[in-house]
């Protein structure tokens, strides 16, 4: 037993966390679809990794075993950058905010950049420009 209680109340916190909030059982909370995105790395070798719905790319590379680099915290810096080979229509739409930052920093409009583009179904494929501090490679 631990002074004051605190692991059961940690306990009753993380049911709280993971159920609705308002004591609604986790089992009965909505869950978000989940997909494999197929990412194809600068050396050719692949991995796959899940995204829930709305994840970005770089936050589902990293369930997987190479992380989509990154190097700032409000999508800016373009070294998240992909190339989509499949699955195109199950992404987001580049907002205002991508494309001026794609411009700015001299990226192929082509490209997206993984902390601004959102799974939102099945059948993404795509190939990691720069994996954790690795050169550009040209796609």
């Amino acid at each position: 037993m631990t002074p004051f209680n605190i692991r059961k109340k940690l306990r009753e916190l993380v049911k709280e966390m993971l159920g609705g909030g308002d004591g609604t059982p986790a089992s009965t909370v909505p869950q978000r679809p989940r997909w494999p995105v197929t990412f194809e790395l600068p050396d050719g070798t692949s991995f796959q990794a899940d995204a829930r719905e709305r994840d970005s790319l770089v936050l589902a590379s990293g369930r997987g075993p190479r992380p989509i680099s990154t190097g700032c915290a409000d999508g800016t810096c373009s070294t998240c950058q992909v190339v989509v080979l499949a699955g195109e229509g199950q992404l987001s739409p580049a907002d205002e905010h991508e494309v001026k930052t794609k411009a700015d920093n001299g990226v192929d409009p082509a490209r997206r950049l993984g902390c601004q583009t959102a799974v939102l179904g099945p059948g993404v494929h795509v190939k990691i420009i720069n994996v954790l501090g690795e050169d550009l490679v040209e796609a």
